[in-house]
This record gives C-alpha cells, sequence and structure tokens, in this order.
C-alpha cells in the first residue's frame, strides 16, 4: 500500500480512498459525533465530496486528515491528522482525531496522535501543532491535555465556544 503516511506498533494511518467510503459512514455511527461536521445523508455527494478532498487536499499539501487502521486487519477504526487552518492572520497545524466508540480507551487514539505529532515535527518542521476544542467537549479537552497540549490564553473571536489547545513541537 503506497498511500501509508504513519504506522505504529498496532496501527496504520493512510491516506484515504474512495472505497473507504461506507467504513466512514460505519464508523460515524457507532461514534459520538455531536461536535464533528456531520457526513451528508447523500453518499453520493459525500463521495464527490472525498474524493475531491483525497485530490486536492493530500495532492497539495501531502497530508491531511487520514484513515486509522488496525495494522492486524485493516479495519477502520478513525479518522485522525493534520490540517491547514487559520487563527486571524496565522497559518497553523491543526490537530483533528476521532476513534469509533468501539475502540476507545484502548490506547489507539494516543498511538495515533502520538504519531501525527512526530510527522509534524519531522516531516512538516512545525514548531506547533493546535487544537480547537468545544467548550463543552470534556471527553476531547481531557484528553488533550493527557496528550501534552496545553489551554492558549487565545480567544477565538469567530468561534466563542471554542477553546484553542497548543502543543510546543
Amino acid at each position: 500500500m503506497d498511500n501509508i503516511m504513519i504506522e505504529t506498533s498496532r496501527l496504520i494511518l493512510r491516506e484515504f480512498v474512495p472505497e473507504d467510503l461506507a467504513g466512514l459512514y460505519y464508523l460515524y455511527e457507532e461514534s459520538d459525533t455531536r461536535f464533528l461536521e456531520p457526513l451528508s445523508e447523500n453518499r453520493e455527494e459525500e463521495l464527490e465530496k472525498l474524493k475531491s478532498y483525497i485530490h486536492y487536499i493530500y495532492g497539495f499539501y501531502g497530508f491531511g486528515l487520514w484513515a486509522v487502521c488496525l495494522k492486524e486487519n485493516g479495519r477502520l477504526i478513525g479518522r485522525c491528522g493534520l490540517q491547514v487552518e487559520f487563527i486571524g492572520d496565522q497559518g497553523e497545524y491543526e490537530l483533528g482525531y476521532m476513534i469509533s466508540g468501539k475502540y476507545q480507551r484502548m490506547g489507539y487514539a494516543k498511538e495515533a496522535v502520538k504519531g501525527i505529532l512526530e510527522y509534524a515535527a519531522e516531516e512538516l518542521e512545525a514548531s506547533r501543532v493546535i487544537l480547537r476544542i468545544h467548550t463543552e467537549n470534556q471527553p476531547s479537552r481531557n484528553f488533550a491535555e493527557q496528550m501534552g497540549f496545553h489551554l492558549s490564553t487565545q480567544r477565538l473571536e469567530k468561534e466563542p465556544d471554542v477553546r484553542l489547545y497548543v502543543y510546543d513541537l
């Protein structure tokens, strides 16, 4: 498989392919997604969005949100990676992560995020990675702090219910 971006002891993080669409829907069905942008109810529309993402985001940046798969059987269990976001006029590497509800509390998110932070430092030579987390998303805030992110004093004017977390590389 030539679209593998990160390999850990138990996981493969790879670029999404159009064939992952059904797995993405299953992933969203078995997870708490209230803080995530929902998938379209129209699967054809979502397939076109996925193909566009693969072509433009991976094609332009060389990275993005990746499929998190179990190494032992290839099962899609999450979606994690980096995206470029602008906070004010500053371009930032923003981490996004989601592990299926069935696979939470098994260390997979920690393993994937560690790999992504190493990738950001080594491949992108990033000085920091950010997270934007809704104030009501306490599990994600706790996880971010466990991973070494710290709450920034910077406020996001356009997102008053979101807090900015920073990980210095």
